[in-house]
């Protein structure tokens, strides 16, 4: 209650604003009195005073708090303790707790250090009294009596846990759980609003505005729910819930109290949350700060007739609308009901017009709507159920149920309102022309043909007709249209819904297949083209959408059926463009079916007929159909937000699942090379390009493997690291396999600074901070390990248990992060050997030596070189580290124990000159190359690579650096040495034979000079090509250049000079180990990235489809094109083969010949005529041992015959070998002997036939002995076949014998006359030479002369008498001379071989008869 003090103050500041003059109100006692200010009458000579807080009043001196009457300071009180003073003029006294504290008057001081500090601005609560004091700035203070809240300054008040104080049917308390955003009705009718301030809710008061509305946070029904702020004071309905009556009120402007509210009412939220909760819902127990539904319609409770008495919401924002007029409809919303209507309408008689809420009803008919939609749902329907809903409406007529006067509306172009009509007068039937429609005795009548009656529908059947419209007949048809309306009670619309739709002869809905379906017609219809097209039966095994009953028609051999499933078919009655089948359906037990057009490509899973053979529905590219399933992750029901997977175990086996958490899937879908993984987050599912690396997936058993972005499998890993495809920069983590029992669980965690092993023997995983593992191959290498303690045999003792992996371990992103316990000091190190790594164990760990590091210089340590496995010694090339092997020093040259280097002694470094010998390994490294020998190491943080990277380099081995750029004199240093790298070693290039072209590893073209011994660039600016089946395309005009370099860097050389842009023919190696010939100014060995030109004579054969020297599989294959190139030195060209001539290729050790379009290399050794060179044709004899192929040696002259079965002469006189031109006998210097039959007219070849000779025997060919061997191989007679007493059978050959030595003829003739014979022997076989035959004897070898000569004893068939005996003897060749002779019975005149002889050797006397014979006829030879 406001107390008289209050009056007086308000009468004074009446007279001060009515005069204009400063007159202070009473007095305030804003301070205690000092205390030599007061002047007390007392006894002096009486005895001493007691005083006490409860008798008597204080004073100040100071700061110090006494007695007025005895001049002492005040005893008892506790430091901090507040004192509550009430002063009546100058006497003041100390309120005690058993007295009233009065509502002036007051001072407040708090008492510590024998001090008292007076308190202002100050809130102070008596939680004994239960009463709340005020102190202004000035020190004066106030009991608070105003019912109601009360702002509380926590910062100065001594209740510190509550912004806000309540005072309450007299007591005042600290109001709990003060919310940010709460707000309260003052007890001076202002509004207390209340935020976070500095991480604290601070509350404050202002004045309201007129109209604003707020939740009332200390409402406790809806008696109080609200608070209003009106101009309007309060009125006093006798409850204690105000402040006071209305005479007791403050001026004010604006007022603002508790309001109570009723249930369904909305308002516009004027409380701190109303930019994200800008609406006021009250249901039946309160109201609440509601967000409000975008879209939505509210009846405003605190509306003035029409004006602002609808709340429209929308994207989070709520604002006040006033209707336009009267009869005007919206849908509103009902609290937690179906939306009612909102009609604003004319008031009746002297009412004003107001809007009002009509809960959901069934309407008879439809109502235009107002609502902010109204261009694009037209209309409003109402139903008791389903509540109101703005509904878009097709092209038409519709009863109004919102205006009597106009009971039509009018729907008649797309996308525009609909407009309010009266109806027409129903036409005479005569004069009806299809498209007339009335409304009559609250019927809708529509005529679909000329002269006939009008269709009308009943409340419970809508009726479907079809009718040829003529132009403008009917909303929206503008030409003349054959088309399908649907009549109901309360419209008249064109029906062309997408699907199919069956009607009875009635021209009613069909709804059931049972029984009969004969007289059902079957409409196909399509909301593109709005026409609807009467169709004969179906398509068997064809899915078919009932759009008006929301069911599937199965076509079943030609019968309709509805079909009863729950999921997913092909709509096969719909099409796209061509045979395309764009939608699907979708079931419940084959209700409530609904067609779907899914946007995105996805899978479905197939409930069809078919679904026993193909598992799934495919969508993609606007086409839908049935695919076998395979084992395997597919997305799944893209058409929505929560597109999930499906799960195929088998072809026919597929279940839906909806994933919530973040995983990946390898993705079985059609579209997997380019999208290999199936990326789940967030509950939504879609196919996602793939990261090389390993990816977790939905169980910790398994792991997703990438080898490429469109190459991902799931397998079973070991316990192994894994380069985790999901770390990023920022949240750089790697995959741990580690085994449990007898599983191996996976989890990702946080990675070190280092280096992993993984699961692949050459593949390291590499870790820095702020950047991406990745993985490196490597073949040699050593690597400092990712943490402390890792050895051979420790892996599996550094990683914690895993296997329990639970939700509770999912971050947001869902990574799952394991902690490392190490004990260990050093970190481990990982040694890499011809691809093979893995961890040091200890043993090996210990053999690395620590070392001492300054400058660039480095020493084992004495400590290290005192243990017992120490090292006491390293080469250059190798490393040794610190204490913690944390730190890698590589070192450039001999590394020992301290005392050796302290020294001074040079003659430690043993590989270089200079007085370092080590580096400390780090990235500032990193572009540098360090030789030793052959190889080459880089360096990195933590890492020594022994480097092999495949391509030529020339480095400065004085500065360890990579030649580049564009001053060739760097490349020509004495200090730069060529390297090659094939990529498992390196190699120091010697410098080349012949010029040669480099392309090196900074893609530039050096030109070696063989003359000059340099390195130029080859060209002022190289020109870059594609290179693609053996074509390339340059940049630039390829003028007088032959070579290009690929954007690979590689060398490619060209045939032509090809022109910009445009496309020639090339040669380009696939390896840097691969050698191909190229052939443009010259002929090319190169390789990759070299091209080394040929400068040796000879020829080189080609295949064409390899660019290689020929092997057999080459010219076996008819198909394979083979080029010849004749080089002298470096001058090649092409050659043409003659087809008589083997061409020799030194390089593949091998002889061609091209004939009959076939290329044959021959099959076994022999003479042969071949081309050495361009310079060199001759008859060679050539070894062939499995394909290769030794030249032996040049024919010399005489004949030969070749393994092509052809006679050659080799000519002394014109240095040639030619083929012979005459039939004849040729005794080939290879010791054989040919018949040869020529073809003078060239119409056959010519044959050639060998003749046998005897082996053993010996013949006289050519003024020569020769002895016949195996094989018919006629040799000269030399030392070792020449015995002086053996009989040899000596033959002469008729055919090679032009002029027989006259003794010879003299024999025979005497054979011929004595024993009418010959001396020709008969051979048995065929092919034999024919000779004259004889015995011989005595055979001499004269070295010097290289000759042999021979006896005559006799020759065949010649006969002698035994001058001892008389007995007539022939000569028989196969018994070595003279055998008993008998008279031929057929031939009288003929002596032959008696049967009966025996084996015969001849005397004494019969030798000098022979002799005797020999003398006479002189010696042969």
């Amino acid at each position: 209650m406001l107390g008289w003090k209050y009056l007086s103050l308000l009468g004074l500041v009446i007279i001060l604003n009515i005069f204009t003059v400063e007159v202070k109100a009473d007095d305030e006692i804003t301070t205690l009195p000092q205390c030599e200010s007061l002047i007390r009458g007392s006894d002096s000579g009486s005895g001493e005073e007691t005083c006490s807080l409860e008798n008597d009043t204080l004073c100040l001196d100071g700061s110090v708090l006494k007695y007025s009457d005895c001049d002492e300071p005040v005893q008892g009180l506790s430091d901090n303790e507040y004192i509550i003073i009430n002063c009546i003029e100058d006497e003041c006294a100390k309120i005690m707790d058993n007295e009233e504290i009065e509502e002036d008057g007051l001072l407040i001081y708090q008492f510590g250090n024998n001090k008292v500090t007076q308190k202002k601005s100050f809130t102070y609560l008596d939680t004994n009294k239960k009463k709340l004091i005020t102190c202004k700035s000035n020190g004066a203070c106030l009991l608070e009596t105003n019912e109601g809240y009360h702002v509380n300054d926590v910062s100065k008040s001594t209740v510190t846990d509550s912004p806000l104080i309540n005072i309450d049917n007299g007591d005042a308390t600290p109001v709990a759980n003060v919310q940010p955003g709460n707000t309260y009705a003052g007890a001076d009718y202002k509004v207390i609003e209340c935020k976070t301030v500095s991480s604290m809710v601070k509350c404050t008061a202002r004045e309201g505005r007129s109209g604003e509305i707020f939740v009332n946070s200390a409402g406790t029904g809806l008696e109080d729910a609200l608070i209003e702020c009106s101009e309007e004071p309060p009125v006093d309905d006798g409850s204690d819930s105000g402040s006071g009556s209305d005479e007791e009120l403050p001026e004010m402007d604006v007022y603002c109290y508790p309001k109570e509210a009723t249930p369904k009412e909305y308002y516009l939220n004027s409380g701190l949350n109303r930019t994200t909760k800008p609406l006021i819902e009250c249901n039946d127990s309160k109201c609440e700060e509601k967000v409000g539904e975008s879209g939505a319609n509210y009846l405003n409770a605190a509306r003035d007739n029409l004006t602002d008495a609808i709340i429209f919401c929308s994207n989070n924002k709520c604002e006040k609308q006033t209707p336009a007029g009267v009869n005007k409809y919206y849908v509103g919303k009902d609290g937690d009901d179906v939306d009612g209507l909102i009609e604003c309408l004319a008031g009746e008689g002297s009412e004003e017009d107001q809007c009002h809420l009509k809960s959901a009803f069934t309407s008879e008919g439809y109502y235009l709507n107002s609502g902010y939609n109204k261009s694009v749902n037209q209309t409003i329907i109402c139903d008791s159920t389903e509540g109101c809903n703005a509904l878009k409406v097709d092209l038409g007529y519709y009863v109004n149920a919102g205006n009597t006067e106009k009971p039509i509306i009018k729907c008649e172009k797309e996308g525009n309102e609909c407009v309010e009509e009266a109806s027409s007068a129903c036409p005479e039937i005569s004069k009806a022309v299809p498209g007339n429609y009335c409304y009559e005795s609250g019927q809708l009548k529509f005529f679909t043909v000329n002269n006939s009656t009008a269709i009308t529908a009943t409340r419970s059947d809508n009726i479907y007709a079809y009718a040829i419209i003529p132009s403008y007949g009917f909303p929206g048809i503008k030409t003349e249209t054959g088309s399908l309306f649907k009549i109901s009670r309360f419209f008249i619309t064109r029906y062309y819904k997408s699907g199919i739709i069956m009607l009875d002869k009635n021209g009613k809905l069909v709804d059931s297949l049972d029984g009969d379906t004969s007289d059902i017609t079957l409409f196909d219809c399509n909301e593109t083209t709005k026409k609807c097209n009467e169709r004969e039966g179906c398509t068997s095994n064809t899915y078919m959408y009932d759009s008006e009953n929301s069911k599937v028609v199965f076509c079943n051999d030609g019968k309709l059926e509805y079909a009863k499933f729950t999921g997913y078919v092909v709509d096969a009655n719909r099409f796209g463009s061509g045979t395309k089948h764009p939608y699907i359906i979708q079931c419940k037990g084959g209700e409530n079916c609904i067609s779907i057009k899914p946007k995105v490509s996805t899978y479905y899973e197939n409930n069809g007929y078919d679904s026993n053979i193909n598992g799934l529905i495919q969508c993609n590219s606007n086409n839908c159909m049935t695919v076998a399933a395979k084992v395997g992750y597919y997305v799944a029901h893209g058409e929505n937000e929560n597109a999930g997977i499906i799960k195929c175990t088998s072809i026919t086996s597929c279940s839906y699942i909806q994933v919530k958490n973040k995983v990946k899937y390898v993705n079985a879908g059609y579209d997997k090379k380019n999208n290999a993984i199936i990326d789940c987050y967030r509950g939504k599912c879609s196919v996602a390009k793939a990261k090389s690396g390993y990816y977790l997936t939905h169980t910790s058993t398994l792991l997703i493997q990438c080898t490429s972005p469109t190459s991902c499998t799931e397998f079973t890993p070991t316990v192994n690291y894994y380069d985790n495809a999901d770390s990023s920069e920022s949240s750089n983590t790697i995959i741990n396999c580690v085994q449990n029992s007898n599983v191996v669980t996976c989890s990702s965690e946080a990675t070190n600074n280092g280096f992993y092993l993984s699961s692949i023997s050459n593949v390291l995983i590499r870790c820095k901070n702020g950047q991406k593992c990745k993985t490196i191959v490597v073949k040699n290498g050593i690597f400092r390990g990712a943490f402390k303690g890792l050895t051979s045999n420790k892996r599996s003792e550094n990683i914690k248990n895993i296997h329990e992996r639970t939700d509770d371990d999912l971050e947001e992103d869902g990574k799952m992060v394991n902690l490392r316990d190490n004990n260990d000091d050093a970190y481990g190190i990982i040694r890499c050997v011809a691809g093979k790594c893995a961890a040091l164990s200890a043993s090996e760990l210990a053999a690395i030596p620590m070392c001492e590091f300054n400058n660039n210089k480095c020493y084992i340590t004495l400590e290290y070189a005192m243990t017992k496995t120490a090292t006491t010694s390293i080469a250059a090339g190798n490393i040794c580290t610190n204490n913690d092997r944390s730190v890698f020093y590589f070192a450039t040259d001999t590394v020992v124990v301290k005392p050796n280097v302290i020294s001074g002694v040079t003659s430690t470094y043993v590989y270089t000159t200079t007085n370092t010998n080590c580096l400390e390994v780090n990235d500032s490294y990193n572009d540098m190359f360090f030789t030793v020998g052959s190889n080459i190491y880089t360096l990195d943080q933590g890492s020594v690579f022994q480097y092999y990277e495949t391509g030529y380099y020339f480095i400065n081995v004085a500065k360890n650096t990579l030649v580049g750029g564009n001053e060739i004199d760097a490349y020509n240093d004495e200090n730069v040495k060529l390297y090659r790298c094939n990529g498992n070693s390196c190699s120091i290039i010697d410098k080349p034979d012949s010029n040669t072209y480099y392309a090196d590893v900074n893609k530039r073209i050096l030109k070696y000079n063989v003359n000059n011994d340099v390195f130029t660039f080859a060209y002022e600016k190289d020109i870059l090509c594609i290179f693609s089946n053996n074509k390339c395309t340059p940049n630039a005009d390829m003028k007088d250049q032959e070579f290009c370099i690929t954007y690979k860097g590689e060398i490619a050389l060209t045939t032509t000079d090809i022109k910009n842009r445009e496309t020639g023919e090339c040669y380009r190696a696939n390896s840097i180990s691969n050698y191909i010939y190229g052939y443009s100014q010259h002929l090319y060995h190169m390789n990759q990235f070299a091209a080394e030109m040929v400068d040796q004579t000879g020829f080189y054969i080609i295949s064409l489809s390899t660019n290689t020297t020929v092997v057999s599989k080459n010219y076996k294959n008819k198909n394979n094109s083979i080029v010849i190139y004749g080089c002298t030195l470096s001058s090649c060209k092409v050659y043409e083969p003659r087809e008589d001539t083997y061409y020799y290729d030194a390089q593949a050790k091998n002889i061609l010949r091209y004939r009959n379009g076939v290329w044959n290399s021959p099959s076994t050794s022999g003479f042969a005529y071949i081309a050495l060179d361009p310079l060199n044709t001759y008859i060679y004899k050539f070894e062939k041992e499995g394909d290769e192929i030794t030249i032996q040696g040049k024919a010399n002259f005489g004949y030969y015959y070749t393994i092509d079965n052809e006679m050659y002469k080799c000519d002394e006189e014109d240095g040639e070998c030619k083929l012979i031109d005459k039939t004849g006998y040729y005794f080939t210097n290879s010791g054989e002997v040919y018949s040869c039959v020529y073809d003078s007219e060239g119409l056959e070849a010519t044959e050639c036939v060998r003749k046998n000779c005897v082996s053993g025997q010996y013949y006289y060919i050519d003024e020569a002995y020769y002895r016949c061997e195996v094989s018919s191989l006629l040799v000269p007679v030399v030392s070792r076949y020449c015995s002086y007493d053996e009989n040899v059978v000596m033959n002469f050959p008729l055919a090679l014998t032009e002029e027989l030595p006259d003794k010879i003829k003299q024999g025979i003739d005497d054979i011929q006359k004595n024993n009418n014979s010959t001396a020709v022997v008969k051979r048995r076989g065929k092919n034999y030479l024919e000779s004259i035959s004889g015995i011989f004897t005595n055979c001499t070898y004269n070295v010097e002369e290289t000759k042999s000569t021979f006896d005559l004893v006799c020759l065949n068939n010649y006969v002698a008498v035994d001058e001892k005996t008389d007995e007539v003897k022939i000569c028989n060749v196969d018994q070595l001379g003279y055998v008993e002779c008998v008279e031929d019975e057929e031939n009288p005149e003929k002596c032959t071989i008696s049967e009966a002889f025996h084996s015969w050797k001849p005397s004494l006397f019969l030798t000098l008869v022979v002799l005797f014979f020999g003398v006479v006829m002189n010696v042969f030879f």
